[in-house]
């Protein structure tokens, strides 16, 4: 990394006027994505500060993603569409000359043209990179042709990126841990680590134990995701439960729910435990979350883990993932080992002994 960015550059930018922080977002504005979840999370807090001004650069957005990010003190900016770039993404590297930044935020390496180029035109702009996974790990386990060489190379990119930027920003204590050994010589990587989502909180759920116990999974669905995210784990993991019951896969494609059924079904998943539901927009994740009996995470790795951070914070039981960024905060919050698997055997349980 070139010069690390400290409390004192910030005070300095801010002593006359307010900083101003741009972030880039590769998605849509109504995109439901992990990664869409976690770029506007941080503008909302960075927003909270008074003497922070914050806009949000995308491809596009709608008039409702106008209305509700000025609703967080948050401004979004359009960028302009540019013909001989077919990718949408691509026009976020031609960012007005007259936009005012002191602090530009990316992320990952779907912006590793954009940035460098941005910062070509805003020389004194401090740099921001944040990561949220960790490609060679997810490699040993991705199910694409030549998944290990791939997840080097992308690994590779993501640590140039780190090294050329002012600061990094790794989301959970797993990949801070990770990427801190990666750019040893560089600096430190600070941590980002979400808290409870408020708009989950303090969800009525119904107390009444049900006839037939449903278990939730929330993701993609994606065929070459499966080994991943665990949902093999899942399928031997509740035919274990003595008890009828339904497993509900929550999140597939809008297009694709057949594909994501025929995945399921093949791992010997019968129609009749077998729900699949298409993504829905944020704001009715609640409405799922009430009708979970339990949610579970078993991804053999994640960085993070919105999947089960989002239905933790809504109240219903939830396991996780010991390999996960939120499995490793979680055991530092009191009877937060409780809801951490730390084994891939199906037959395995939380911490605390419960199923």
């Amino acid at each position: 990394m070139s010069r690390m960015m400290t409390p004192e550059d910030c005070s300095s930018l801010a002593s006359s006027r307010n900083l101003k922080v741009t972030l880039l977002i590769s998605e849509s504005g109504s995109s439901t994505g992990g990664l869409s979840i976690i770029n506007l999370e941080l503008a909302i807090q960075l927003a909270k500060r008074d003497n922070v001004e914050v806009c949000m650069y995308f491809p596009r957005f709608s008039d409702e993603d106008k209305n509700a990010a000025a609703d967080c003190r948050i401004s979004l900016l359009k960028a302009k569409e540019r013909a001989r770039f077919n990718d949408p993404i691509d026009w976020l590297a031609f960012i007005p000359r007259d936009q005012q930044m002191d602090v530009v935020i990316g992320h990952w390496i779907h912006l590793r043209r954009q940035v460098p180029l941005i910062k070509e035109t805003h020389p004194e702009c401090k740099w921001v990179q944040v990561v949220h996974t960790d490609p060679e790990e997810l490699g040993m386990f991705k199910t694409y042709p030549d998944p290990t060489a791939k997840g080097e190379k992308k690994h590779e990119t993501a640590v140039k990126l780190c090294q050329e930027a002012d600061q990094v920003v790794a989301v959970g204590p797993k990949l801070t841990a990770a990427f801190a050994r990666y750019l040893r010589s560089c600096g430190d990587v600070l941590n980002l680590t979400s808290g409870i989502f408020s708009e989950f909180a303090g969800l009525n759920e119904a107390t009444k134990e049900r006839k037939v116990f449903h278990v939730f999974l929330f993701g993609h669905g994606d065929d070459e995701d499966f080994q991943l995210k665990g949902y093999d784990i899942a399928a031997q993991a509740a035919s274990m439960l003595n008890k009828p019951l339904k497993r509900l896969f929550v999140g597939a494609p809008h297009g694709k729910e057949e594909e994501v059924k025929a995945t399921f079904l093949d791992k010997g998943i019968s129609c009749s435990q077998l729900i699949v539901r298409s993504a829905n927009e944020r704001k009715q994740l609640a409405q799922q979350f009430c009708q979970a009996d339990l949610v579970i995470m078993p991804s053999r790795t994640e960085g993070l883990g919105l999947a089960a951070l989002e239905p933790l914070s809504a109240g219903p039981p939830v396991l996780v993932s010991g390999n996960s960024g939120l499995g490793e905060s979680l055991e530092e919050v009191l009877f937060g080992t409780n809801v951490v698997v730390k084994s891939e055997d199906p037959k395995a349980k939380g911490n605390s002994g419960s199923s």
